[in-house]
């Protein structure tokens, strides 16, 4: 669980001067992208944590905060989601959708750990979900298990997500999870995907993976196979970036691990040549934000529930 600080960075500088929670002064912006990854269930806050934890209820709130101060937002999370907490565990991730959903997500990518209550049950809640679920290279019998890409249109400007899960999940949950399940080449996915969103007249082509740098099957490989991905929400390696990383022409952002973080890209279109600009939120900086109650509401009816369901009343 690296903090690649001293790595290379383009186009990327942290915004000193802030407002609020750490929101730049207002300027004109294509497109913000907030993304999480990795949050392994930890949907309620704690700021009493030893690392401060933002839970959905501070996601939330900084989602709408960003959402009343520019025009568009894009909200992405790159994946092992669902998993990880009793709130999520006992409720086989239906908690964590509910607050998702309520929090405002666009997209999201599945994690080898959104496959630890069988794939069966992730397509249950993908039928939950109010956002957009994608994969590329997950295949059962043959046929895509879910949608490759998405295309999202903010005024002029035309984004191509793409979706991208992690071989790894053959080694990193029960085989009984994924019974049927195949994990197809990511680079391989990429390119085909790619020419079909050029096809569409995308501007700007953005990777969203849970694969991670240092693994078996590394995100930078990727990219470096299937040029032409302007920007890779990354996940699976939990690792802290504070200004991205650029790798054979892609920026790569991650936002560390279990909601302590939450990442910001600013987008700029100059000569129809994307610019980035990448941060990241702690939860250190939004002690002043008030969480979204709405969210922490949802929290303790499924915190009763969970109790209920452990004295198995």
């Amino acid at each position: 669980m690296a903090d690649r600080r001293g790595a290379p960075t383009v186009l990327c500088a942290v915004i000193l001067l802030l407002v609020f929670v750490g929101v730049a002064p207002l300027a004109a912006q294509d497109l913000v992208i907030l993304h999480t990854n990795d949050i392994h269930g930890r949907i309620e806050t704690d700021l009493d944590a030893e690392v401060p934890l933002l839970g959905m209820p501070l996601i939330s709130a900084i989602i709408d905060d960003y959402r009343a101060k520019y025009e568009h937002v894009l909200v992405l999370d790159a994946g092992d989601t669902v998993h990880g907490r009793p709130i999520t565990n006992r409720l086989e991730g239906r908690s964590t959708v509910a607050t998702m959903n309520a929090a405002g997500y666009d997209v999201m990518v599945p994690g080898n750990h959104d496959f630890n209550f069988g794939y069966q049950r992730l397509l249950e809640l993908k039928d939950q979900i109010e956002f957009d679920l994608i994969a590329a290279n997950v295949y059962k019998d043959d046929e895509l298990l879910f949608n490759p890409y998405v295309v999202r249109e903010f005024d002029d400007l035309r984004v191509g997500i793409l979706g991208l899960a992690t071989p790894d999940t053959y080694h990193t949950t029960h085989p009984r999870n994924i019974e049927g399940i195949e994990f197809r080449d990511m680079a391989e996915a990429a390119r085909t995907y790619i020419s079909e969103l050029r096809e569409q007249d995308v501007d700007i082509v953005i990777a969203l993976g849970h694969v991670g740098f240092g693994r078996n099957y590394p995100s930078t490989e990727v990219a470096e196979q299937a040029p032409g991905i302007d920007l890779f929400v990354d996940g699976h390696s939990h690792d802290r970036l504070p200004e991205g990383e650029l790798h054979h022409g892609t920026l790569f952002v991650q936002a560390y691990e279990y909601a302590k973080d939450i990442g910001v890209v600013y987008l700029e279109l100059e000569d129809n040549r994307p610019q980035f600009k990448a941060r990241l939120i702690s939860a250190r900086e939004v002690g002043d934000l008030e969480p979204d109650s709405q969210v922490e509401e949802m929290l303790e009816e499924f915190r009763d529930e969970v109790r209920a369901l452990m004295l198995g009343l």
